[in-house]
């Protein structure tokens, strides 16, 4: 008799959409469902979505078990994977000698941790000690380990007495059924039974499927047909022909669907987030993801049932399985492993806070608004809160004292569809958690020109898909390369070195001295609802909220951002999150135009907001990856800014160059020549890090942090709480973009700690997959995380993987106002997936998972001299 218990195998719209992705999942066996129904919801509750490519947006893989300490939900995922969330002891071992955390920090650890009840044996000296000592010694000094056992799937267990990788083999077989399911064009054949739901086209099509038989699975095709037709049904019955204790189900199938994490997290999209329509009870029995799971378990019975396989699960039906409810668990080597992790947050606290204690800093005023009167600044640059915003802020603010920057979430506040011209629908330019509200057209100012550029664009675009399907067809694909392979040679050798030019599509038959002309209108805004008043609401909604409603610069800038990079499915997760992973240009001219009308500054004025007449807005975009910025519709700037424009933009040209040679020694360039091209090349993986490195999301005007190095390692979201008495702004602050940043951490952070579950392994050997995913290699599961190449330099980690830290500048009553309204928010905190501490009258305090604040001491010692 086989038994699956083994010991472990060796190593407002966005409001309500947070709370609609932080599961309230329970710790223990107290949350697991006894019901077929139940189970499958705690499944769901406990799987984290994945976008598709071309919306492709960070999502924290633990979100459904944020409801548990962070420690917990280690336990919870290893009673039924081998997922991993903690760093093995040799990466803080070098850690430690690098100087990057001491042994005051490591003490300090231990002591934070034991308020937790999480102990262990050893003391601060005894892990010094520990770390010390060669990376190929043992670990003296750990008590042995009670590593609890975790569910298996037959698979598994099978696997271990054949020479067939069923895991593999079954994995490969699921994959290949929804490869085909959700194509959206990229096969030439298009699936027949693609309009039914993913359980019925399996049914329909895997009965006559013999590839798993004739690897060895004896009458999969006639167990298959004789299933039952819904899927919540064939649950049912398989876990009974398993005898799957009742307690255990969600248990179990939770270990079915992290076998396939992939495709489990893509129906989960499909079940929960396309289209952003709630899911009733009967429509989610019938859905994609209980279909995989279905699917999946399946495959699992088949075996048994054919390899003669069974299970015993009822020694594991008491309450002290899974292992969740416990802290340590018995598991000293977890709980010295926490402690390293939090002594390096520590580290990186302290050095943090001291570099912002170093600054002179008012509660009241900015430094430069001291002297009175106030002095009018050239410009005010607002960028996404985005962390590779940080270098050029600080560059552009060192370079000039006429230019202040602030920091918002990218969108501006303005929930688009952004619609190319020509064309009816377009991709949203907002979180993916929200529904744009409204079409935002593209066109050019004289629209008489638009149908000649539409009618050449359409014969563009149906002549380049002619030929790609030729050059790619069965019949053309040999003879086109012997034919026309020579005369690709120097498209070739030039993309080889970064110099064939942008690929970009959006200016499809648009005359050169037009380009700069095309973007988005107002027009057809009135047609949709979307009323002078309604606009004037959004522009006043942006600016109080980010804290510009008064002392108005010459220049108003918006810049939103962008990347570029060429031959990359994951390009989206380099673009504005803030997005939904598309260029944040848009919504930074829409923003510009809004408010250069006469008509909306005075419905503006009239609810207390004084634009001065000789301000002007104007939109920019910045690449993240050339660190280039560009400025729009310069050429309608008034006579009176043009000199103003031209000497901002020769500032932004200054500031530019310097980000670019303090990124230098980060991309590994040589010479910033290289460091542009890396842009155009197709064969590099590594275009710019991204948000590689971040580690703290701080809420405070902008005088706590200007002048200070941050290393592109923070997210900078402007805030004063004195023009927020009701601390609504904080409110909506804290409830989506810090818990946006909390994901994007979070999706880091697990893709270098495990990028075998939650990455998506090598760069080099992805193959895209119906144009919505991407596979390693040939087969195998949906890829969902970041690849190895965003997180690791192949000699180093470039991130270091740490749970954030969240400062807020402002009263502690008004924060945990907002933690008491909004209990997942706080079960961040609680949880230790996060960690806060709040700044007012000069003071720092730390906010404890018990919820008691605590003043910090003023200075702090800390291992390095920089924010590093």
């Amino acid at each position: 008799m086989s038994n699956v218990m083994t010991q472990n195998a060796p190593a407002s719209p966005m409001k309500a959409a947070v709370a609609k992705i932080i599961s309230r999942s329970e710790p223990g066996t107290s949350g697991f469902g006894t019901t077929v129904r139940e189970a499958l919801k705690r499944v769901s509750d406990v799987i984290a979505p994945v976008w598709p490519l071309r919306d492709y947006v960070a999502v924290n893989p633990y979100a459904g078990l944020s409801a548990n300490s962070f420690l917990e939900a280690r336990s919870l995922l290893q009673s039924f994977s081998d997922c991993e969330t903690l760093m093995g002891i040799e990466y803080y071992r070098d850690a430690y000698r690098e100087g990057r955390f001491t042994a005051d920090d490591i003490a300090e650890s231990i002591k934070e941790l034991a308020e937790q009840q999480i102990t262990t044996s050893l003391d601060a000296q005894d892990i010094c000690d520990l770390l010390a000592q060669n990376s190929n010694s043992e670990n003296p000094g750990i008590r042995e380990q009670k590593v609890q056992p975790r569910l298996r799937t037959i698979a598994e267990i099978a696997t271990t007495s054949h020479s067939i990788d069923w895991s593999e083999a079954i994995r490969d077989e699921v994959s290949k059924h929804c490869a085909a399911h959700y194509d959206e064009g990229e096969s030439v054949w298009a699936s027949p039974v693609a309009h039914l739901s993913l359980y019925q086209a399996w049914r329909t099509v895997a009965p006559h499927d013999r590839n798993i038989e004739i690897l060895g699975l004896r009458g999969i095709r006639q167990f298959i047909a004789k299933m039952p037709a819904m899927p919540e049904t064939a649950i049912t019955e398989l876990l009974t022909r398993l005898n799957v204790p009742q307690p255990l189900w969600s248990s179990f199938l939770l270990c079915q669907a992290f076998s396939i994490p992939g495709w489990s997290a893509w129906t989960k999209y499909q079940t929960n987030w396309k289209g952003n329509a709630p899911v009733s009870n009967d429509s989610f029995s019938e859905s994609d993801l209980v279909g995989l799971l279905a699917i999946r378990l399946a495959y699992d019975v088949a075996l048994a049932e054919s390899e003669s396989i069974e299970i015993d699960l009822s020694g594991l039906v008491d309450k002290n399985w899974p292992a969740g409810g416990g802290r340590t668990n018995g598991n000293e080597e977890a709980v010295v492993r926490l402690v390293l992790l939090r002594a390096s947050e520590i580290a990186f606290r302290n050095n943090l806070l001291d570099s912002m204690s170093e600054k002179p800093f008012s509660p009241h005023h900015e430094p430069s608004d001291l002297a009175s009167p106030p002095q009018r600044k050239l410009a005010q640059m607002v960028f996404c809160i985005d962390v590779r915003s940080e270098r050029i802020r600080r560059q552009l603010e060192s370079l000039s004292d006429q230019i202040d920057t602030l920091g918002f979430a990218g969108f501006f506040g303005m929930p688009i569809q952004s619609v190319s011209i020509g064309q009816t629908t377009g991709d949203a330019h907002v979180p993916v958690l929200i529904k744009p509200k409204f079409k935002l057209h593209e066109g050019l100012p004289h629209q008489e020109h638009e149908p000649s550029v539409i009618s050449k664009r359409k014969q563009t675009r149906t002549w380049r898909q002619t030929w790609n399907e030729y050059s790619t067809s069965g019949i053309g694909c040999f003879s086109f390369v012997e034919s026309t392979g020579l005369l690709y040679g120097w498209k070739l050798a030039s993309r080889a070195f970064g110099k064939a030019g942008s690929n970009d599509h959006r200016y499809d038959a648009v005359p050169d001295h037009k380009r700069d002309q095309l973007g988005p209108t107002l027009r057809g805004l009135n047609h949709q609802g979307i009323t002078l008043t309604q606009q004037a609401d959004l522009a006043e909604s942006m600016l109080r909220n980010m804290g510009l409603t008064e002392d108005f610069a010459s220049l108003v800038v918006f810049c939103g951002h962008a990347s570029q990079t060429d031959n990359n499915p994951l390009a989206a997760g380099l673009d504005c999150g803030a997005c939904g992973g598309h260029s944040g240009e848009p919504n930074a001219r829409l923003a510009a135009m809004l408010l250069n009308q006469h008509s909306i500054r005075t419905i503006l004025a009239s609810r207390g907001i004084m634009i001065p007449d000789d301000t002007h807005f104007v939109a920019g975009l910045h690449n993240t990856a050339t660190d280039s910025i560009t400025f729009f519709h310069v050429d309608d700037v008034p006579e009176s800014h043009r000199d103003h424009v031209q000497q901002l933009t020769e500032i932004a040209d200054n500031a530019s160059e310097q980000t670019r040679l303090e990124r230098l020694p980060i991309v590994a360039s040589d010479t910033v020549e290289k460091l542009i091209q890396r842009a155009g090349d197709w064969s590099e993986v590594r275009p710019e890090w991204a948000l590689a490195g971040n580690a703290a999301f701080i809420v405070a005007p902008r005088s706590l942090t200007r002048d200070v190095n941050l290393n592109g390692r923070s997210f900078l979201h402007s805030y004063d709480w004195q023009q927020d008495p009701e601390g609504k702004i904080l409110e909506s602050i804290m409830t989506a973009p810090m818990v946006v940043a909390h994901w994007i951490n979070m999706q880091y952070y697990a893709s270098t700690v495990d990028n075998a579950h939650f990455g998506s392994g090598c760069k080099t050997v992805h193959n895209v997959v119906g144009r919505f995913g991407i596979l390693s290699g040939n087969g195998g599961d949906l890829m969902t995380g970041l690849p190895w190449q965003s997180v690791h330099t192949g000699s180093a980690y470039q991130h270091a993987p740490m749970r954030l830290q969240v400062i807020i500048a402002a009263p502690l009553e008004s924060i945990d106002r907002v933690l008491q309204k909004h209990l997942p928010v706080a079960e961040l905190v609680e949880g230790g997936w996060l960690h806060l501490v709040a700044i007012h009258n000069g003071v720092s305090y730390q906010r404890a998972p018990s919820g008691d604040w605590s003043a910090m001491p003023s200075a702090m010692p800390s291992a390095c001299n920089t924010v590093n």
